[in-house]
């Protein structure tokens, strides 16, 4: 009876000990798991930060390079482009006008959008060409054909309001009235809005355009939009030498794109 209750006994504690043993492995796999899994978040949660300090240094480099670039700009731009470098958005240019302003490939608003683009980059600038063929500024006005480009909601609008399409269509102080409802509505859209005026292209033997331009300056000036002269760019308009540059129906050909491109790139880009 001796033996068999001894026997009992060690049963008892071998499967104790056993089953300590197992319980005991259990808990140590268990904190050996849990340890393995906190390192393992730590380093995940390391290589996250390292991830979001090399994120931080590439975004304040890439906004440095965006800043250096607006060393190319006109003053009365960079404001414009800055805010938009913070807010991290492109800033939207919309060049607009007549057939003066053609979107065909190779004309000047073309070319000038592909210069712009090259040396700005899509992260920086946005360009837009609009053109308004063969309507007078009355026109636009009455159909109100510009409505579907102001909701476009350019940040600066590079403008030329239908000055030589109105010649001889128009008196100059309903195409000022009518200039001033266009460059409104834009207004009204975007009060932030930078509105920059320049005249159709020159043509030869003008006898009352000469002095329509003068008024469009004028006009600008006193309501202080930038005004880009370009006529100053080209051969004088008394002579024969302008013909060279023009087509048939008084448009720039190649030579005058060219003429009307590079002031405007002077302007953009060359400072």
């Amino acid at each position: 009876m001796r033996r068999f209750l001894l026997g009992i006994l060690a049963i008892v504690t071998l499967s104790t000990v056993t089953g300590g043993k197992f319980h005991w492995d259990q808990k140590v796999e268990a904190v050996q798991g849990d340890a393995q899994k906190e390192k393992a978040a730590a380093v995940q949660k390391q290589n996250e930060e390292i991830e979001k300090e090399k994120a931080a240094v590439e975004e304040d480099h890439n906004r440095l390079v965006k800043l250096d670039k607006l060393n190319y700009l006109p003053p009365e731009l960079k404001e414009t482009f800055k805010k938009k470098i913070e807010g991290v958005e492109p800033v939207h240019l919309m060049i607009l006008g007549s057939s003066s302003t053609s979107e065909d490939e190779g004309t000047w608003p073309k070319e000038l959008k592909k210069a712009l683009m090259e040396k700005y980059s899509q992260d920086l600038i946005n360009v837009t060409v609009k053109e308004i063929a063969e309507k007078t500024s009355k026109q636009v006005v009455k159909n109100e054909l510009h409505k579907p480009l102001v909701e476009m909601n350019p940040d600066i609008l590079l403008f030329e309001p239908f000055l030589l399409y109105d010649n001889g269509e128009i008196i100059m102080s309903e195409r000022l009235e009518n200039l001033e409802s266009i460059t409104g509505d834009f207004k009204k859209q975007n009060p932030d809005i930078t509105i920059i005026l320049q005249p159709a292209n020159p043509i030869s033997g003008a006898t009352y355009y000469p002095q329509e331009e003068a008024d469009l300056e004028k006009y600008a000036r006193d309501r202080q939009y930038v005004y880009l002269n370009h006529w100053d760019a080209w051969p004088d308009y008394n002579k024969n030498d302008i013909k060279e540059y023009l087509t048939k129906e008084n448009l720039p050909n190649d030579k005058g794109n060219r003429v009307w491109l590079d002031y405007l790139l002077k302007y953009f880009i060359r400072g």
